[in-house]
């Protein structure tokens, strides 16, 4: 288990009004204006590694490199847990390739199709957050944003690795019941209740709030 003084983990979402982190088809398009845009880079100039989950790139092919800050960007972090992803995708069209990280599963197959485009890194059995974060660590990368999908976000949160949440609100109702929230998973995270998060930063732009939340363990 690595001590959570010898890094810092940063999760960036946006939610709706009612608490969304999706439209109906699954897709966030739309929804966030261009000052959310220029806000995820501020925070995407913060950090040394960025993680990006595989249906992140998947369903989204977002556009990972800065484009409003005037910044170095992260190094790009891929999690393939289960099969490849395809080479068209934006994340490997950057002049430094990301890190990808697989299982003995998928090792193979990742090999064989993203070996030009991606360094790859086996983690055995099973992808654990822990040993995620201990290499990234181990590289330098100690200071890392989670862009990832509110499972993703669940299993970082079940570990207790993170240690900044970055919340955007925008000013939309779905009212759809089965659309995700920025964190889920099938069991409440342990012992939730004793995790105390600390309002940061409140800043109001036009019709959104950017909020920052600090867990009071790392203050």
């Amino acid at each position: 288990m690595i001590q959570n003084n010898k890094f810092e983990l940063a999760i960036n979402m946006a939610m709706t009004l009612d608490g969304k982190v999706t439209r109906p088809d699954g897709k966030w398009y739309g929804l966030s204006s261009r000052k959310d845009k220029e806000r995820m880079d501020v925070y995407r100039a913060w950090a040394d590694a960025l993680i990006v989950g595989k249906n992140s790139i998947l369903n989204d092919n977002p556009v990972v490199h800065l484009r409003y800050v005037n910044a170095n960007s992260p190094r790009i972090v891929l999690l393939v847990r289960k099969g490849s992803l395809p080479k068209n995708r934006r994340v490997f069209q950057l002049e430094k390739k990301p890190l990808l990280f697989c299982t003995n599963q998928n090792y193979t197959q990742v090999c064989l199709e993203l070996s030009e485009v991606a360094e790859i890194h086996c983690l055995g059995e099973e992808i654990e957050p822990n040993s995620v974060i201990q290499s990234l660590v181990g590289q330098n990368y100690k200071k890392i944003l989670l862009e990832g999908g509110p499972t993703l976000n669940y299993i970082f949160f079940q570990q207790n690795l993170v240690t900044k949440l970055h919340l955007t609100i925008v000013p939309f109702i779905i009212g759809q019941s089965n659309l995700k929230s920025i964190v889920e998973g099938k069991e409440a995270l342990f012992e939730f209740d004793k995790s105390k998060w600390k309002l940061e930063n409140v800043e109001k732009i036009e019709n959104e709030l950017f909020l920052t939340y600090v867990k009071k363990d790392n203050l």
